[in-house]
């Protein structure tokens, strides 16, 4: 059976400052989430998008908001589709972020 890990979901909210530029606050929440690995079909839908996926976690629905991004350890990743199951968990699927390696 997987173990549950500790992650954040990451929300950006914006404000535009004194001179009219659009400034990013982020604030992070850490859950628990059960970690699984691709299968060999989304692994070929995803790669037909151009992306490669890092792994999917499921959270509680209760706990996410729509966040589009996470991180698990140091890594920070791109939430690019969920599935939500009928165990009132949420699977977000996960790829690293465009432009790192």
């Amino acid at each position: 059976m997987n173990q549950a890990e500790k992650i954040s979901l990451i929300s950006k909210s914006y404000t535009i400052d004194s001179i009219g530029v659009s400034v990013a606050t982020e604030t992070k929440k850490s859950v628990y989430a059960i970690k699984s690995n691709i299968n060999q079909s989304e692994f070929y839908e995803a790669g037909q998008q151009g992306l490669k996926p890092y792994g999917a976690y499921a959270v509680r629905i209760t706990e996410y908001n729509g966040e589009d991004e996470i991180e698990v350890g140091t890594k920070r990743l791109t939430v690019y589709r969920t599935y939500t199951r009928t165990d009132g968990r949420v699977e977000l699927y996960a790829t690293d972020r465009k432009g790192q390696k």
